[in-house]
């Protein structure tokens, strides 16, 4: 279904209007889906390609750890076995002198450590010496705080008794005005009674006389006793208003003297203690002054062994880092004819490397050859398909005992396999120019006078066992040699460039299989638990020169 535009341009039904959108929304579905499966398709190709991409990284990294392992396999066999004494000392004294500066490293940052333990502890001691010195400022600063407080205290008692003594000295002198005023009131008591009894002898004297009468004397005696009366009750109304305030006054003196004896007493008391705390600071003043005296020389003798350790180490540090940055730049330059030298040797490994791995391909080619074509000729034999290695099986008919003789089934199986074997090895072209020897080893078993003979004996008549048997062996490797080496026996292709490299060898019972049990006497028991045929074998092997 679509949305077809002409079709609907005509119409104006409200069905036709519905179906158009309808068809439109189809539409707009259908490109939304297809956008969502794109989407999904190109996440879902983005994650493969992760996942590829993930993969190939793993691979790269497994085969960059095999190229490191098999580098180091290199690198150690051709330490065991082809490098030079020289190269090889000189390697060990490279990772010996190596091995010398990570432990020197070591050893420094050690002693850097235990040094910075140790000044740590130093800090430490001298942030508790501070405390102390701290502690002791803080007490002189109580102590004189104190004395300052009692100075003044002992200030305001002063001030408070002088103003005491003034007050009761005033006082002692009002008293003295009192007293005089009322010794001049007696006085003038006495003298207006005086005045008043020579005013009455005298009334008396003329009223003797009659000069006056006697009523006027009684008049003139009452007015002047009167008037003496009203001026002894004024005086003595002074007088007792007087000694009130003498009365007060005494009063008043005494509660001074009272009070300044209490300030007084306090005085003292403040005094005495002034003293203690004098004697208490002089006595703390002269502990911390001697503290501080042991602490600066302590600290001085610190300083200078601080100041002397300082310079010892750092002439120390100096001549070490001189020696070591002239041990560097020998090392340096050292290292950068040995890394010229190793990375002329990487490059020579890398060669014998790819031409080793280039044999051992030429190996397995040859190997194969020699399988298959034994296999298609009915030839038992046991190849080593890594080194072409060859172990023909003659069966039960081997050498007989102490024999070298080859029997007709041996040359039979002879026969028919070297013509094999000499044609996978010179029928190649990539491989006949690369071989350099044809080897015929002959073994024997581990028995002699029918006993067994421990292969890692070392008594004088077991060595004369292994003399025998490796005479024996040599002899039936040569054995097989000469029946190929005369062509009247057998002829076959490339048979003289195969004799041309051909050589013999014995290896008596010195590589034989495993010993199942030592602990036997005779070579019949031997042979019981374990394959003396297998023992008596014969491998043919080739070697290849790897310069060309």
């Amino acid at each position: 279904m679509s949305f077809n535009y002409n079709k609907n341009k005509d119409h104006n039904s409200q069905d036709s209007f519905w179906t158009s959108y309808s068809d439109l929304f189809l539409g707009l579905s259908t490109i939304f889906l297809l956008l969502y499966v794109t989407a999904s398709l190109r996440t879902g190709t983005e994650g493969l390609r992760n996942q590829i991409e993930n993969q190939k990284l793993s691979m790269k990294v497994e085969e960059l750890e095999h190229q490191l392992k098999m580098y180091e396999s290199v690198k150690n066999d051709y330490l065991a076995n082809q490098a030079t004494k020289d190269e090889a000392q000189e390697y060990q004294e490279l990772m010996d002198k190596l091995t010398l500066l990570q432990e020197d490293a070591k050893s420094e940052k050690d002693r850097l450590v235990q040094e910075a333990l140790e000044n740590e502890k130093k800090v430490k001691a001298l942030n508790k010496y501070q405390q102390m010195v701290r502690n002791v400022l803080n007490a002189n600063k109580m102590a004189k705080s104190k004395i300052i407080n009692r100075d003044d205290l002992i200030k305001e008692q002063d001030v408070e008794i002088e103003t005491q003594e003034t007050e009761i000295a005033d006082l002692n002198q009002d008293i003295q005005e009192k007293k005089q005023l009322i010794a001049q009131g007696e006085l003038k008591i006495r003298q207006t009674q005086a005045v008043l009894q020579k005013r009455v002898n005298d009334l008396r004297a003329a009223y003797k006389l009659n000069k006056i009468t006697k009523n006027l004397f009684e008049q003139k005696m009452a007015q002047a006793r009167a008037e003496s009366q009203q001026k002894v009750q004024q005086l003595s109304q002074v007088n007792a208003q007087y000694q009130s305030q003498l009365q007060e006054a005494t009063t008043q003196l005494g509660q001074a003297q009272g009070e300044l004896a209490k300030t007084q007493g306090l005085l003292a008391k403040k005094e005495g203690e002034v003293v203690g705390l004098s004697g208490q600071l002089a006595e703390t003043k002269a502990q911390a002054q001697a503290r501080m005296a042991a602490m600066q020389a302590g600290f001085a003798n610190e300083k200078a062994g601080l100041a002397a350790g300082f310079a010892n180490e750092k002439a120390r540090l100096q001549a070490g880092v001189a020696a070591a940055e002239a041990r560097a730049q020998a090392e340096r330059l050292a290292g950068a004819q040995r890394a010229a030298a190793l990375q002329g040797q990487l490059s020579d490994t890398q060669g014998q490397l790819a031409k080793a791995k280039a044999e051992i391909e030429a190996r397995k080619m040859v190997a194969g050859e020699i399988q298959r074509g034994f296999a298609k000729a009915g030839v038992k034999a046991d190849i080593d398909m890594q080194t072409g290695d060859v172990v023909l099986d003659f069966g039960q008919a081997y050498f007989d005992s102490d024999s070298d003789r080859l029997k007709a089934e041996m040359k039979g199986v002879l026969e028919k396999a070297m013509p094999i074997y000499s044609k996978s090895l010179f029928g190649n072209p990539r491989v006949s120019d690369k071989i350099s020897a044809v080897e015929v080893i002959g073994f024997a078993s581990p028995t002699y006078q029918g006993r067994f003979i421990d292969p890692q004996s070392s008594k004088p008549e077991d060595k004369a066992a292994i003399k025998y048997n490796m005479d024996l062996s040599y002899r039936r490797a040569n054995s097989i040699f000469s029946y190929m080496l005369d062509q009247q026996n057998v002829s076959f292709d490339h048979q003289k460039e195969l004799l041309g490299l051909m050589k013999v060898s014995g290896r008596s019972f010195l590589e034989v299989m495993k010993v199942q049990n030592r602990n036997v006497a005779s070579a019949a028991e031997f042979c019981k638990q374990n394959d003396c045929k297998k023992a008596q074998r014969v491998i043919i092997r080739f070697s290849m020169d790897q310069k060309k």
